[in-house]
């Protein structure tokens, strides 16, 4: 909120608590520097419900922020609220956290499938267990070379998992836009 957004607050404060709350310019900046990452709209509804559970006893900016959110915060909020499963490996978790999982998720399926065509055994638990840089490793060693591309399609392969992840990452978003998330 700004300094005129915050003045109309304490305006509207002043009009519930007219004997016991004072308006001063030490009060404005001290509000201001309270409120300034929120919203007004907020703040009013947030009014609202400290009106309820404290009828006499005019709001503190210390205290009558406790119960808002700055716009990052809603949206981590409202991100971790909803629940997503990764169609790779089953899991469910926050939104918030799946499109990094997702990355990871499909470069280790990747992995195990070109191990598994050149005789080598790498689990899901072992590769979900490892740092990234490890992972990071194992997909430079295991991108095909030219001369491979030339006898079968993995250089094909590694293309159309990088297609599907773009695919994928936009349908997701077309999905939350429809969602308003």
């Amino acid at each position: 909120m700004n300094k005129p957004e915050t003045k109309k607050l304490l305006d509207i404060i002043k009009g519930y608590y007219n004997s016991q709350f004072f308006i001063d310019e030490y009060v404005i900046n001290a509000w201001v520097d309270a409120m300034e990452p929120y919203d007004l709209d907020d703040a009013i509804e947030h009014l609202q419900t400290y009106l309820k559970e404290r009828p006499d006893e005019p709001p503190k900016p210390h205290t009558f922020k406790q119960g808002l959110y700055t716009h990052e915060e809603k949206m981590r909020v409202k991100k971790s609220d909803y629940t997503v499963e990764c169609n790779l490996c089953h899991r469910w978790m926050p939104y918030g956290e799946y499109e990094e999982h997702y990355e990871r998720c499909l470069d280790i399926q990747y992995l195990i499938n070109v191990a598994k065509e050149k005789g080598e055994n790498i689990t899901r638990d072992y590769l979900e267990g490892c740092r990234q840089e490890v992972i990071n490793a194992l997909l430079n060693k295991y991108k095909p070379k030219k001369a491979e591309i030339k006898s079968d399609n993995n250089l094909s392969k590694w293309k159309r998992v990088q297609e599907k992840r773009t695919c994928f990452k936009e349908i997701l978003y077309e999905k939350l836009q429809k969602l308003n998330i």
